[in-house]
């Protein structure tokens, strides 16, 4: 397999009168092609901090993160990682094909292909129904459907992504987790964060997370 994100002693901390917070610290973390990561733990544990330092959200302050075929510094592109944040991060002025359609209008010079890809990404998720609807006004779980849409419309190489299934009944959770898994079937890594149990069913690594660290348990 090859190697698509190396974090090495990562750590990222925060100020908070006297007391230093670091909610990552001094992390490890190799993500390949076709691996499903699901990282555990509980509220506060660090797992959302460390999903924005993989996605190049932010910046850490100690340790690197690499992703291979990106110059030194630079921040990854969307084709490259891909994300559905906790806030969904949707703009709710824009239709559902619209949203979906974002990173390939940023990356690509031309149209040609954009219109069958956002359709095959809305109807693996279930929500091509609701392509020329506002996001505004519909359902939490289905704009989360849209943002896995979203990322996984361009064939990025590693899709982040935080409590994706968080708004989900059992059957439209197992229909997000058929897109990770077919978008790790294809050679794409993903790194998953969440409470979810219905997550372990896809991982192939599961990692908890505990006050910043992993831990074995």
């Amino acid at each position: 397999m090859s190697e698509l994100v190396r974090a090495s002693a990562v750590s990222k901390w925060f100020r908070s009168g006297h007391e230093r917070i670091t909610p990552v610290d001094a992390l490890d973390l190799v993500l390949e092609a076709g691996e499903i990561v699901v990282i555990t733990g509980p509220s506060g544990s660090g797992k959302t901090t460390l999903l924005q330092l993989l996605a190049g959200f932010q910046q850490p302050d100690a340790g690197t993160v690499q992703w291979p075929g990106t110059s030194d510094g630079a921040v990854p592109a969307w084709s490259d990682v891909a994300v559905v944040p906790q806030s969904l991060g949707l703009l709710p002025e824009l239709s559902a094909k619209e949203n979906v359609a974002l990173p390939l209008l940023a990356s690509r010079s031309s149209l040609d292909g954009v219109a069958g890809a956002v359709e095959a990404a809305l109807a693996a998720l279930g929500v091509d129904h609701l392509a020329d609807r506002l996001v505004g006004e519909t359902s939490l779980g289905q704009q989360q459907r849209v943002a896995v849409a979203r990322a996984i419309v361009g064939t990025p190489h590693v899709i982040v992504a935080d409590e994706p299934t968080s708004h989900q009944d059992e059957a439209h959770a197992h229909v997000v987790l058929r897109a990770m898994q077919a978008a790790a079937d294809r050679g794409a890594g993903c790194i998953i964060a969440g409470h979810d149990d219905r997550l372990l069913d896809t991982a192939t690594r599961v990692l908890h997370l505990e006050s910043g660290r992993f831990t074995s348990d």
